[in-house]
């Protein structure tokens, strides 16, 4: 008897501490379980929305646009033209095309008629048109005198200069560089290619940079 109440104590607390370790065990592993296939089912829902997003196509993204030029009557006209070819080749044309509404100022008339003219693009570079631009809200009042522009005087060209696309790239270089260009003055008498230019797929395709993948599928027709 004396010898089981010596150990009764002892006994005691080994199976209370048998038991506490049993139970945090069990209870840590149930948690870790949970956390880890909490964690994995997040990603797999992740996972599985980006895939579905990527399957989905952009209406009215540029690859659209270019196709739907592509097979235009328009384009089909122009593909083995020279200086149409030139003009999608032309590094001014397309800087242009992707950072303004550039294609509204070709559709223009008054821009059309004056383009025409050689001296239009040497008006337009002259330090006079510059400094004008720059320190002057009537340009054809601040222009008026000059030799240059005395010579060019026009109502089509006093309506251009209220043009806000025209005045806004005139102070660009490439965009004064475009205006001597050949190919640009021979585009713009062409029907095929002003027809083209009003077409909205047409602006599109510039604006998103398009215009090489039209100069590749407009040599290999």
């Amino acid at each position: 008897m004396t010898s089981l109440r010596k150990w009764r104590f002892p006994i005691l607390i080994g199976s209370g501490l048998i038991a506490a370790g049993v139970l945090f065990y069990y209870s840590n592993t149930h948690v870790s379980s949970d956390k880890t296939q909490g964690a994995i089912g997040k990603r797999d829902v992740y996972r599985d929305g980006q895939v579905a997003s990527a399957d989905v196509a952009t209406p009215g993204s540029a690859p659209v646009a270019t196709t739907a030029i592509l097979e235009s009557s328009e384009f089909k006209s122009l593909a083995k033209n020279q200086a149409f070819q030139e003009l999608l080749r032309d590094n001014a044309f397309n800087e242009l095309g992707r950072k303004s509404n550039v294609a509204e100022l070709l559709a223009d008339l008054n821009f059309e008629h004056a383009v025409q003219d050689v001296r239009f693009a040497a008006l337009v570079r002259s330090d006079a048109f510059q400094l004008a631009l720059r320190t002057h809200a009537d340009l054809f009042v601040a222009l008026k005198d000059e030799a240059m522009f005395k010579a060019m005087d026009n109502n089509g060209l006093r309506m251009l200069l209220r043009n806000e696309v025209f005045l806004r790239l005139a102070t660009e270089k490439s965009f004064q560089g475009l205006l001597a260009s050949n190919a640009l003055r021979e585009n713009l008498r062409n029907e095929a290619f002003l027809a083209m230019i009003s077409r909205s797929d047409f602006q599109s395709a510039l604006k998103t940079g398009s215009a090489a993948q039209m100069m590749a599928k407009a040599r290999v027709e």
